[in-house]
């Protein structure tokens, strides 16, 4: 199994805990697509492939230890910027969730199980929508 440095797997973790939770945070940035205040399992998921596409740089459908890199150079940029916001993160539970094959990189496949796991979590009343009560309260600046 390769190994990820310290910096890639902080951004692992990162990824993993922000990507689907950073599209459940409320109807915002494309989530609710339709616009009717509450965000459908479709949306949801599809917020999701869109955030794994913009992180998968290389469009190889894998975020792997290079991408990460990039990501984490990123919210350090973005903490340096605004640091106060967004305090907290993944850790080695979120790592786990979202790679599943414990490869050290991230597949589509195993970000979108992530998210749908994550978005079932969510849907406290099982209707297949969150709405604003189900919704976490956002952190950090927007993305």
């Amino acid at each position: 199994m390769p190994r990820l440095s310290p910096t890639a797997l902080a951004a692992l973790c990162f990824v993993a805990a922000t990507a689907g939770q950073a599209h459940a945070q409320g109807p915002r940035g494309g989530q609710d697509a339709n616009g009717d205040g509450v965000v459908s399992a479709q949306e949801f998921e599809d917020a999701a492939k869109a955030r794994f596409q913009r992180l998968d740089a290389n469009h190889d459908g894998v975020i792997d230890a290079e991408e990460l890199a990039a990501i984490q150079k990123r919210m350090e940029a973005r903490r340096a910027e605004h640091p106060d916001a967004g305090k907290g993160g993944g850790g080695g539970a979120a790592l786990s969730a979202m790679d599943a094959d414990h490869d050290g990189k991230i597949t589509e496949a195993e970000a979108l199980a992530a998210a749908k796991a994550r978005f079932a979590a969510l849907d406290a009343d099982k209707n297949g929508e969150l709405s604003q009560a189900e919704l976490p309260a956002r952190r950090g600046p927007p993305n």
